[in-house]
Order: structure tokens, then C-alpha cells, then sequence
């Protein structure tokens, strides 16, 4: 390579450099006035459906790393969430910073409620693996559906030849002991219905509903109810409905089955009427980041941006099949009749 050639080159590598420098320190300038404009605003008021024992722990290492923000959160089932918010909307009532939800279904329905998340809104949104439906929210997280169960009443052996499959919830074995979460409170139970009904078949539906399951509120109840014996198991469950009871020494079991993995991809929107939008900005930005997929691997869930290498995490299912959201009355009403419930 002749003297001209090797200098041309060492400029190119040079402004190559300086072009990622500027762009860090960009990048930094930013991120900087973000957190002073956030600690301006002091506060975050965050509604989700996510259990207590989650957002709990989510909020402490958040504050933990902006001391200067204090976050206080309301819990609701995702359709409750979405109905309050909805109501306090149309009353030019604005409380919420961020929504966090089971469903996707008031993002792709009323998309204009929520600020529109670019990278430049929020930098980490370029990392997400499971893409959201439009542009106006972010999937934070994945929360595969799986079996919870009774490990006194439930044996190893009773696994192998009884449950191996989400299939096998047609098994005589489990008739009466199984709970099932109401699929009233939210579409992710309906799409869970109907993915076992275009998985299984119609006779497969029939034979879970000989099966006499019994519908529960909520799968935290559903575990608690687990736990003490009055079923021997629930579905669709997810990890975190019985985090709590299991830290405390509960006779609860986790199985993912065989077949497709239907999940919740937990919903993250930015409302654009939120009071503290730099602190909101600030959150969701942090909830795509390392800090919060550490978190994430270590109770379970399946963080939506590469995972920490350093720390053992759930991965992705290569069956993943994201819940539908945008169920019509009409569908619903079909998938309930099919499985004997009332709409």
C-alpha cells in the first residue's frame, strides 16, 4: 500500500471516530437533560397489571438508580386499567405517566393517546426482539403461559404420563382439578382458548370441558386456591401469579408443556396527556435496559432485549405466539360457547 493510501486511510478511521464520538456525546448531552428534567418533576405514576411482588421489585431498583424520582403505582386487571384510563381521559382527567398491561388492545384501538416511541424518544426501543403492532407502544417484557400445580397432589410420574402436553388437559385424570383464570378479565385468556382450539380441535375442547374445570378470578387466586388444595392445578398461569406464595414455602409447581408457547407480550405506552412525561420517558427507557432484564431474569420473566450473559435468564420459546389483543365481541362470544361458558 503506497504512503497515500495508508494516510487516506488513517483520515477515514479518524472521522469514523469522531463521528461515533459525537454521537455519544449526543447521546450523553441528552440523556442528561432528561434526568434533570425529570428530577424537576420529581414523580411517575405508573398503572399496570403486573402483580404487586413485580412491581415492587421493578420500582425499588428503578428509584434505586434515580433516587430523585418517586414512583407510585395502581394495579388493576389489563381491561379495568384500560377502562379507568379510557374514563379519565374523556373527563380531561390525567393521573397515569406510564400503562403496563397484559394487552396491546387500547394501543392499536386509540393509538393517539400515546406518544409515538422513536429512538429518540426513547434510545433502548432499538433493541426490542418481539416487535410491538404499531409505533405508539412497546413490548416490554414476555410472559409465557404455562401450567401451575399442586406438588403434594401432583407427582412426577403423574406429569409424565398425564401432562406432557397442553393437549393433555383433556385427560379424564384432571377431571374437577383443574382451575381455570376467568377468560372474561382480559383477551389474553380468550386467544390462550383459542389457540388450544385451532391447535387441538374441537374433540380436544370437548374433552376439556368434560374435564368440569372451574373458573377463578385471576391467577394469583387461581395459585392461592392451588396451594390449598381445592385444584390440583391452574392454567394459563404465568410465573409471577405465584411468586409471593411460593417464596413463603407453597406446594406450587411450574410446568411449561409441550406445544406451542402462547404468552403475554406485556405492553408499555407513554400516555400523551402524562403529567410527569420526562420522568415517564426516563422509565420506559430504563424498563428496555440492563438493569431491568437483570431484574427480569431473576424472577423469571423473559426480558424483550438481549439478555445478560452473565446471569442464567428464561429464553424465548421458538413456539412463542404472541396473545391476540384484538379479539371481536363476536369471536369472543364463539370461543366462550365452544368451551360451554357464558359470554
Amino acid at each position: 500500500m503506497s504512503p497515500a493510501s495508508t494516510l487516506t486511510k488513517i483520515w477515514r478511521t479518524l472521522f469514523a471516530c469522531l463521528g461515533v464520538c459525537a454521537a455519544s456525546i449526543a447521546h450523553a448531552q441528552d440523556q442528561a437533560a432528561l434526568e434533570a428534567a425529570a428530577k424537576a418533576e420529581g414523580r411517575l405514576t405508573l398503572y399496570t397489571s403486573s402483580v404487586d411482588a413485580e412491581t415492587q421489585d421493578i420500582v425499588k431498583s428503578f428509584e434505586a438508580r434515580y433516587p430523585f424520582i418517586k414512583v407510585e403505582w395502581l394495579r388493576f386487571p389489563s381491561t379495568t386499567l384500560f377502562t379507568r384510563f379510557s374514563g379519565e381521559t374523556a373527563a380531561a382527567t390525567y393521573h397515569a405517566d406510564v400503562l403496563y398491561s397484559g394487552s396491546s388492545q387500547l394501543y392499536q384501538l386509540r393509538p393517539e393517546l400515546f406518544v409515538e416511541l422513536t429512538p429518540e424518544v426513547v434510545p433502548n426501543i432499538s433493541k426490542v426482539i418481539v416487535p410491538a403492532k404499531n409505533t405508539h407502544y412497546v413490548v416490554g417484557e414476555v410472559l409465557p403461559h404455562i401450567v401451575a400445580y399442586n406438588t403434594n397432589t401432583v407427582s412426577t410420574k403423574d406429569i409424565q404420563e398425564h401432562l406432557k402436553s397442553w393437549k393433555d388437559l383433556a385427560d379424564p385424570r384432571w377431571r374437577g382439578k383443574i382451575a381455570m383464570v376467568d377468560p372474561k378479565i382480559s383477551t389474553n385468556m380468550v386467544s390462550w382458548l383459542m389457540l388450544m382450539r385451532e391447535t387441538y380441535g374441537e374433540d380436544w375442547v370437548k374433552g376439556f370441558a368434560a374435564n368440569q374445570f372451574r373458573v377463578v378470578t385471576g391467577g394469583p387466586s387461581g395459585a392461592q386456591q392451588v396451594a390449598a388444595g381445592a385444584f390440583q392445578m391452574v392454567v394459563p398461569s404465568v410465573i409471577n401469579h405465584s411468586t409471593d406464595i411460593r417464596a413463603q414455602g407453597a406446594p406450587i409447581g411450574l410446568l411449561s408443556p409441550d406445544g406451542p408457547t402462547h404468552g403475554l407480550e406485556m405492553a408499555m405506552g407513554l400516555p400523551v396527556k402524562a403529567p410527569h412525561p420526562n420522568a415517564a420517558r426516563l422509565y420506559v427507557n430504563w424498563k428496555l435496559g440492563r438493569d431491568a432484564a437483570l431484574l427480569l431474569c431473576k424472577i423469571g420473566g423473559v426480558p424483550n432485549v438481549p439478555a445478560p450473559t452473565d446471569v442464567p435468564c428464561p429464553t424465548m420459546s421458538a413456539r412463542h405466539v404472541g396473545s391476540n389483543d384484538m379479539i371481536t365481541p363476536e369471536q369472543q362470544k364463539d370461543v366462550l360457547s365452544a368451551y360451554g361458558l357464558k359470554p
